[in-house]
């Protein structure tokens, strides 16, 4: 719980901490006092395994004191060496504030600078290396505070890797509130800060360094507070640090890890801030705000809103009056546009932003504002409506375990146990397996289980899910190109996916209008073995219209989802034209999508409910309101109950999914 008397802070740090957290400073320790030095080191391990590493592996944690940017500064300063030259991608302020460090320090640098909405591009980054030999190290700022965007950490990391040079990571705004692991991602220093997503104070900043990358650096630093490899001797020698640490701060940070850990960990408090995240952007476009970003670049930390479109309209103002109001934002830092911030991280929570959006309805009322004319078509970063969040599974990934779960096991296997090999000797692709929830499923039942997901966000669970198993293996891309020898697999399971891949025109579309999952089917049979098998789990139009308790609340939206999935005589179209024969269907009647939440009448009211199905995320922001207050008023009056079971009826008979499998002769 946070103090009544404390603003709320929609800022991407410092932020709104609980009162536990800011309790922990009412102690004093002594620097060296044996307590204090236990502490650092429980918290040292403690940074490592939210890293997804340890010092076994071979990385070190190192703790700061100063803010994070003292830590960036800290490891440009230090790991660079006289002759190197370091590349640094830009696209917002941070980017350049380290452009403006190793300038400071006389390092040589290299700039890929593109538009502050736009990504970093890995194939841009691939030209550099390859035509400058003299570039050493590259940075990068996973997510850019000053916009909200989201750059492909591993993707950039893979290049960096492939030309052997070293990875430093602004990740200040994302560690503890994205998942990421430093191994996987080709790390060798990452930066982060004691007041961002782990929600401390601050006081101090973090770096995670690959530990043959530090022993390196030896006598490079150009400062001495912030020589990193000093630090991180004197923290190794007696857990101590060379000078006064900020003690108040660290004993809070403790106990912010403590509360992390209760959370969830990263995953779980992801979850939180992608709800946030969700419920700001539903109330905000709905008053005629737009975002700066697009949508599938969008980080669930802050969000960049323009300002609206009338002259009367003044920040200062606007900042003003919402402060009266006990919330406080964040001005813009871009350069092509005139934005306000607004950040979904620290002790904050989706009744906290329904309180800022109040807050700012009523603010817009008081500065007499006309929101029609705001220009969200010509503004490059909005998306329709309808593609809010449909695909943004980074910002899901970290609670989509617990609004979804995989259905019909016992006819994947049955279909599987009808190929000519044994079970325990089939290798099996998931196409767009998600977080791995399925293949977990079939752990241990099958031989080599293979997952292969686009979303960085949703891979990167996966991928730490079956990190101990040699027979899983996990890779980011899509499922439309396979990066796959031919006649690799013997079967190949794709559970409610195929929908993401085209728009499709509608209930009579033929196969035609989905060019994406024939190039899947193609990519399916080129991979396949002889006698292989396909297993497609999908959903029927009209299990969409009758399966669902609460398709009937949002009717427009079931239309729109129909576009985008291929009927079951449309799959069996395209399958018969790529090659496939003896097309075979099932449907399991009993199970259903969102498992155990899937019955909660209240569930319609809750944006971590809706979660739970994609089409939830195609509700125009006119739309929702009507479903929730026909919710609200159900439950009220109480016929609630004897509507839930005749939409119940209804499913009984149809089933919410259906199973096609396709063999390879």
């Amino acid at each position: 719980m946070t103090s009544r008397t404390d603003k709320l802070l929609f800022t991407p740090g410092p932020l709104t901490t609980s009162s536990s957290v800011k309790e922990a400073m009412l102690r004093d320790l002594g620097s060296r006092d044996a307590e204090f030095v236990a502490v650092v080191g429980q918290i040292r391990q403690h940074l490592l395994a939210l890293a997804g590493v340890s010092q076994a592996d071979g990385y070190e944690a190192i703790l700061m004191q100063g803010a994070g940017t003292f830590g960036i500064e800290s490891v440009i300063s230090s790991a660079i060496p006289a002759d190197g030259k370091l590349l640094i991608i830009i696209n917002g302020a941070y980017g350049k504030r380290i452009r403006d460090i190793a300038v400071r320090h006389g390092i040589a640098t290299a700039v890929i600078e593109v538009r502050e909405n736009t990504q970093a591009d890995p194939q841009e980054l691939r030209r550099r290396l390859a035509d400058d030999s003299e570039i050493t190290h590259v940075a990068l700022v996973h997510c850019e505070t000053s916009s909200g965007i989201l750059n492909p950490l591993n993707e950039i990391g893979s290049v960096v890797k492939e030309f052997g040079r070293t990875f430093i990571v602004d990740a200040m705004s994302s560690f503890g509130g994205i998942p990421l692991n430093v191994a996987d991602a080709g790390i060798d220093f990452l930066i982060s800060s004691a007041n961002k997503c782990i929600e401390g104070v601050p006081g101090f900043s973090v770096v995670i360094a690959d530990h043959e990358q530090l022993l390196a650096i030896e006598g490079r630093a150009r400062t001495i507070s912030l020589d990193l490899l000093a630090q991180w001797k004197g923290l190794e020698a007696g857990g101590q640090f060379r000078f006064t640490p900020p003690t108040h701060a660290i004993l809070a940070f403790r106990e912010a890890l403590r509360e992390l850990d209760e959370e969830g960990g990263v995953a779980g408090r992801a979850a939180r801030y992608a709800t946030n995240h969700a419920a700001l952007l539903r109330g905000m476009r709905r008053m005629g705000f737009c975002e700066y970003v697009p949508a599938a670049s969008q980080s669930h930390i802050i969000t960049a809103f323009l300002f609206p479109d009338d002259p009367r309209f003044e920040f200062p103002e606007f900042y003003q009056r919402l402060s009266s109001k006990e919330m406080l934002i964040y001005p813009g830092k871009l350069t092509e546009g005139d934005c306000f911030r607004i950040g979904n991280i620290g002790q904050i929570f989706e009744h906290d932003i329904e309180s800022l959006l109040t807050a700012i309805e009523a603010t817009l009322l008081e500065m007499n504002l006309n929101m029609k004319n705001t220009q969200q078509d010509t503004t490059p970063s909005t998306e329709p409506s309808d593609q809010v969040e449909y695909e943004d599974y980074n910002s899901t990934s970290g609670n989509y375990d617990d609004t979804r779960v995989p259905i019909g096991l016992p006819i994947i296997l049955d279909f599987l146990a009808s190929t000519p090999k044994p079970l325990k000797e089939l290798s099996i692709l998931d196409a767009g397996c998600g977080t791995g929830t399925c293949l977990a499923e079939l752990q241990g039942q099958l031989g080599k289980l293979h997952g292969r997901e686009l979303s960085e966000g949703m891979q990167q669970v996966a991928k730490k899910r079956f990190a101990d198993d040699p027979n899983v293996q996990i890779d980011q891309g899509s499922i439309t190109e396979l990066p796959h020898a031919d006649e690799s697999f013997d079967a190949i399971i794709c559970n409610q996916v195929l929908h993401h891949l085209d728009h499709g025109e509608g209930e009579g579309a033929s196969a035609d209008d989905f060019p994406n999952v024939e190039c899947f089917f193609r990519e399916a049979f080129r991979v396949l073995r002889p006698n292989g098998i396909v297993v497609i789990n999908t959903s029927g139009h009209d299990q969409h219209r009758d399966g669902f308790w609460w398709a009937a609340l949002i009717p427009a939206a079931i239309e729109r989802m129909l576009r985008r999935f291929p009927s079951i005589e449309t799959l069996e179209e395209i399958s018969k034209r790529t090659g496939f024969v003896d097309s075979e269907v099932k449907v399991p009647f009993d199970e259903v999508l969102q498992g155990k939440q899937y019955l909660i009448p209240e569930g319609p009211l809750s944006a971590a409910w809706r979660a739970g199905d994609s089409t939830w995320s195609l509700v125009t922001e006119e739309e929702l309101p009507q479903a929730i207050d026909r919710v609200t008023s159900m439950l009220k009056d109480g016929s609630m109950a004897a509507f839930m079971a005749e939409r119940e009826e209804l499913r009984a008979k149809i089933g919410q999914t259906t199973f096609l499998a396709v063999r390879k002769r």
